[in-house]
């Protein structure tokens, strides 16, 4: 059983521990730290333990030669020790514990865990030491004992095994832990390579991606397990590479169950559908002989059907490369295509004779230039509609219908017209009321970052202040913009705007030091302090 007490002790009877996982140099707080222990001495005691080690042990674990001999070992208080003997302190109080090397490790630990100053980096490498030194089946009592989940633990190691240059991004503020945590859910090797190019690429031509950039980039490429042709409810029911397994385990949200490992989802509908291809709804549909991956396809290699009016012909029934292109989802990129050459492929969507549609081949002496009808159409347009808008009064109602069809054709993914033409059947009062639409669609478009096609956040505030909005009066900050500061940072902005003593005066905050709360508790305190928090805006946002 441990047993505890208290006294002063002789600085020369105790040395720092080899097993403290905190390795930095204690910070720029650390001056005036000594400079208070020497006015004040030590207020608070640290915690040893005997060593219980010889002479020899201790010169093995690299302890100076001067507290070598030292018959106690500091589990928590390093820092005061330390300020202590540059205050030139002869002895320091402490509270003397009987704790095994397990024990001892476990308490410094978590020690570091609360630490204010505590950075990401140093928060991650903290739990992957104890996981080193417990194996994986201590998370959960190690969650018990921080009151941290087993899901951001485990995410928090997993970060360390990213590629270094993702690392050293992390280490100097170009990406946040959010963006480690999108990485975290890609599988594959290759997809992991090309979404870290993505975002070196972004950050190295533009302002970089947003979290929520990141999530939509990785989703787009993640295959729905919904899609899957094999039984991917036994099949992935257990694999890292599905993301309800990732967000059980790592905490980790996605849109939709998805395979994160698309290279092995690939290899298992390949196996599925060559083996089972005339049993899909697709060729029962189609009536098709195989597939083809359009992400497999060559610029020349699938030739769609109906694309410029052609259709299959008699002999394509019965050919191997008569084919449909689909996604690796599943989905139909190209209901009916051709796998198979040019000139068959031609010779049956634009024959020149009935022999030539039931044959694919060519009649010799059929003349080649199958363009020119849509060639010279088009000389013609394009020669003759500015001469038709010339004759048209720039007040027109129609210059004004037309303007609009070409802000809805340039953002059609944005405003989700169809037929942007079908827009100049309407009259001049129903398209007023679409005019505030196209504005806010356009408006809206773009990166959150800016510079990377869209409106843009530079525009998009320039507008802002045009309309009468004032960042600095209406900007309040919500649970979401304080979940990525770290302690330091929100105890920081609560110091600056009068917050703190809000708190203070809380009953449910029961006495309780704001700084010794955990960031979790300190978040939930904040916005639920009472104090308004509009137009108490941190100087970053007005930048």
């Amino acid at each position: 059983m441990n047993t505890t007490n208290f006294r002063e002790i002789a600085l020369e009877e105790i040395t720092p521990s080899p097993m403290n996982p905190r390795k930095d140099s204690f910070g720029d707080t650390y001056k005036g730290l000594v400079e208070s222990v020497r006015q004040k001495g030590v207020i608070e005691p640290i915690i040893i333990r005997p060593t219980h080690r010889t002479e020899k042990q201790r010169m093995k674990a690299g302890v100076p030669e001067k507290i070598r001999k030292a018959e106690y070992e500091i589990v928590v208080g390093e820092r005061r020790f330390r300020a202590a003997g540059a205050a030139e302190l002869k002895t320091i109080p402490a509270v003397v514990r009987e704790l095994t090397d397990d024990e001892a490790y476990d308490f410094m630990l978590i020690e570091n865990l609360q630490r204010e100053d505590l950075t990401d980096r140093e928060e991650a490498e903290s739990f992957k030491a104890y996981i080193g030194r417990h194996g994986e089946e201590a998370i959960p009592d190690l969650a018990e004992k921080t009151g941290i989940s087993q899901g951001y633990i485990r995410a928090r190691t997993r970060i360390l095994d990213l590629p270094a240059a993702v690392l050293k991004a992390w280490g100097e503020d170009k990406l946040c832990f959010g963006h480690l945590h999108q990485l975290l859910r890609i599988q594959d090797e290759p997809g992991l390579g090309q979404t870290t190019k993505w975002i070196f690429d972004r950050m190295r031509w533009g302002d970089g991606a947003t979290v929520k950039e990141l999530r939509t980039y990785i989703d787009d490429r993640a295959p729905a397990l919904s899609g899957a042709f094999f039984k991917a409810k036994n099949v992935c029911a257990a694999c890292l590479s599905n993301s309800a397994v990732q967000k059980d385990l790592f905490d980790v949200e996605t849109k939709g169950i998805r395979c994160l490992n698309p290279t092995c989802f690939k290899k298992l509908q390949t196996e599925w559908l060559t083996a089972n291809w005339k049993s899909t709804a697709i060729a029962k549909r189609e009536g098709t002989n195989g597939f083809r991956f359009n992400e497999d396809r060559g610029r020349d290699d699938i030739h769609n059907f109906y694309e410029w009016g052609g259709q299959p012909g008699k002999k394509c029934v019965s050919c191997p490369e008569f084919v449909s292109v689909i996604e690796i989802s599943g989905k139909v990129d190209q209901r009916k295509a051709c796998a198979g050459k040019k000139e068959c492929y031609n010779a049956i969507t634009n024959p020149k004779s009935s022999k030539e549609k039931e044959t694919g081949e060519r009649d010799p002496e059929a003349p080649r230039a199958t363009w020119h009808g849509e060639y010279f159409r088009d000389v013609f347009l394009c020669k003759r509609i500015p001469e038709a808008l010339a004759g048209i009064d720039a007040e027109d109602p129609k210059v004004k219908a037309l303007l609009l069809v070409c802000a809805v054709h340039g953002n059609q993914s944005d405003i989700n017209v169809q037929n942007p033409a079908g827009l100049l059947a309407k009259n001049y009062a129903e398209l007023r009321k679409l005019f505030k639409d196209v504005i806010k669609k356009i408006v809206l478009s773009g990166q959150h970052t800016g510079g990377w096609g869209g409106f843009g956040t530079d525009g998009r505030r320039r507008v802002a202040e045009y309309l009468g909005i004032d960042l600095a009066k209406e900007f309040a900050v919500d649970a979401d913009y304080l979940g990525k500061k770290t302690k330091a940072e929100i105890l920081a902005f609560c110091k600056k705007f009068g917050i703190l003593k809000h708190l203070k005066a809380k009953a449910w905050l029961k006495g309780a030091d704001p700084a010794k709360l955990k960031k979790s508790e300190l978040v939930e305190f904040v916005l639920k302090s009472g104090v308004d928090l509009v137009g108490r805006v941190p100087s970053e946002i007005l930048k």
